[in-house]
């Protein structure tokens, strides 16, 4: 019987590789096969070629270099002192959420820093050189949020990070930009008048870094189909506090998009009406039909659905947030 090699005895099972090099090859992925011309393929180009123009400003090195040399230090002490790392016992949603991100952006899980906050409902990201990327949210997003917008949010935060927008952001308060309540106090007269020029330009470029963020976390949500939904839901609950309470009915708003998802670009026009939410969303609706979304995420069918490449995406999207027409 030992000797015998019939197609009855044959194992498939032998066939497969359990040695640790074979496991790791298959766990182990890299979001470096995702990087073009130094960006990441999914970051709205108009995001990257602003922030690269901010760096430019000579007043941005004084800014930068109070940031990296006092201000981070200080938050990164304050949080450590004032804030409970997310794990699988306490705080387990914010946990759960960032392995997922994690996972499908493929980056080393940063560490959740949840503040007792019942009542306040906010999310930022901080990553500096010499520092570990974190994420800072608030209690009270858990008790408003169901489990996919914590997914959404906390994958546009990954975003953040993974695209290098965090010390961005938090060199928004020199300019008079206010992101979050829980911000240093930042006197502003340590800004010359040089680095205040950029003030403009770091406040248009925060929109831009939104619709990169956006596209993160649409690359982390079950569904992406549920994006224009789940923002929404999360611009009701005053979430996205840097921009207006304006509402919206969400019917008539994809009504819009489905008028607007088949005009060439060419042709598109923006109604003046037209809301900064409103114009987000529109940007994000434009990714779901992106060829990159499903090189991202191969679990998903697209089956019915005409992709488009980043190119077009870019296009649209300029034309849509306007930032073709303001040189961006």
């Amino acid at each position: 019987m030992f000797g015998t090699d019939t197609a009855a005895d044959y194992n498939p099972l032998l066939d497969i590789d359990t040695s640790f090099a074979a496991y790791l090859s298959a766990r182990t992925r890299s979001y470096k096969d995702h990087i073009v011309g130094g960006m990441m393929d999914y970051a709205f180009d108009a995001d990257f070629s602003v922030k690269q123009k901010i760096t430019a400003f000579s007043g941005w090195s004084k800014v930068y270099k109070n940031l990296m040399g006092r201000d981070v230090p200080n938050k990164v002490k304050r949080i450590f002192q004032s804030a409970d790392v997310a794990g699988s016992l306490k705080y387990a949603e914010f946990y759960n959420a960032v392995k997922v991100c994690a996972e499908r952006l493929q980056i080393s899980v940063p560490t959740v820093y949840v503040r007792n906050a019942p009542s306040k409902y906010e999310i930022y990201s901080v990553s500096a050189e010499g520092t570990e990327p974190f994420i800072v949210a608030t209690s009270g997003l858990a008790e408003v949020c169901s489990k996919e917008e914590l997914l959404f949010l906390i994958g546009c935060e990954c975003g953040h990070i993974q695209n290098n927008h965090c010390i961005f952001n938090m060199a928004a308060p020199y300019f008079g930009i206010n992101l979050s309540d829980d911000q240093e106090e930042i006197n502003q007269s340590e800004a010359d008048s040089s680095a205040m020029q950029i003030a403009g330009t770091i406040s248009e470029w925060i929109k831009l870094s939104d619709i990169t963020g956006d596209r993160a976390g649409i690359i982390c949500l079950s569904n992406p189909q549920e994006y224009p939904a789940i923002m929404s839901s999360l611009h009701g609950k005053g979430i996205f506090a840097h921009y207006k309470k304006d509402s919206f009915d969400l019917a008539e708003l994809m009504k819009q998009y489905e008028i607007l998802h088949i005009t060439p670009a060419r042709s598109i026009v923006i109604p003046q009406e037209c809301t900064p939410i409103e114009k987000r969303i529109f940007a994000g609706l434009e990714f779901l039909s992106c060829e990159i979304l499903y090189n991202w995420r191969g679990d998903l069918s697209k089956a019915d659905i005409h992709t488009v490449n980043k190119q077009a995406l870019e296009i649209r999207c300029e034309i849509i947030l306007g930032a073709a027409k303001e040189g961006m």
